[in-house]
């Protein structure tokens, strides 16, 4: 069984920071990252945003497969999947 936040490679990721108002921050399309929480730390380093990680949401794409889950980082410091 494959891990949930494994990605390979040559996957084509694409994150989308939205705001607290769920606006359009930062967009980043990418690919050779490992797992879900490279790619959303890189998306979050580039960005240059000035608001709490805790008070956003991160939509990760994988192009290459078609999956795309919504993502937000906890108190800790986690990357946590939004059900």
């Amino acid at each position: 069984m494959e891990r949930a936040d494994f990605l390979r490679k040559e996957d084509q990721v694409s994150v989308t920071i939205l705001g607290p108002d769920n606006s359009r921050l930062y967009d980043k399309t990418t690919k050779g990252l490992h797992n879900i929480n490279s790619a959303i730390q890189e998306a979050l380093e580039d960005a240059h945003i000035e608001i709490d990680p805790e008070e956003l949401v991160f939509v990760v794409d994988n192009i290459t497969t078609g999956v795309s889950h919504r993502y937000r980082i906890n108190a800790h410091g986690n990357i946590k999947l939004i059900v």
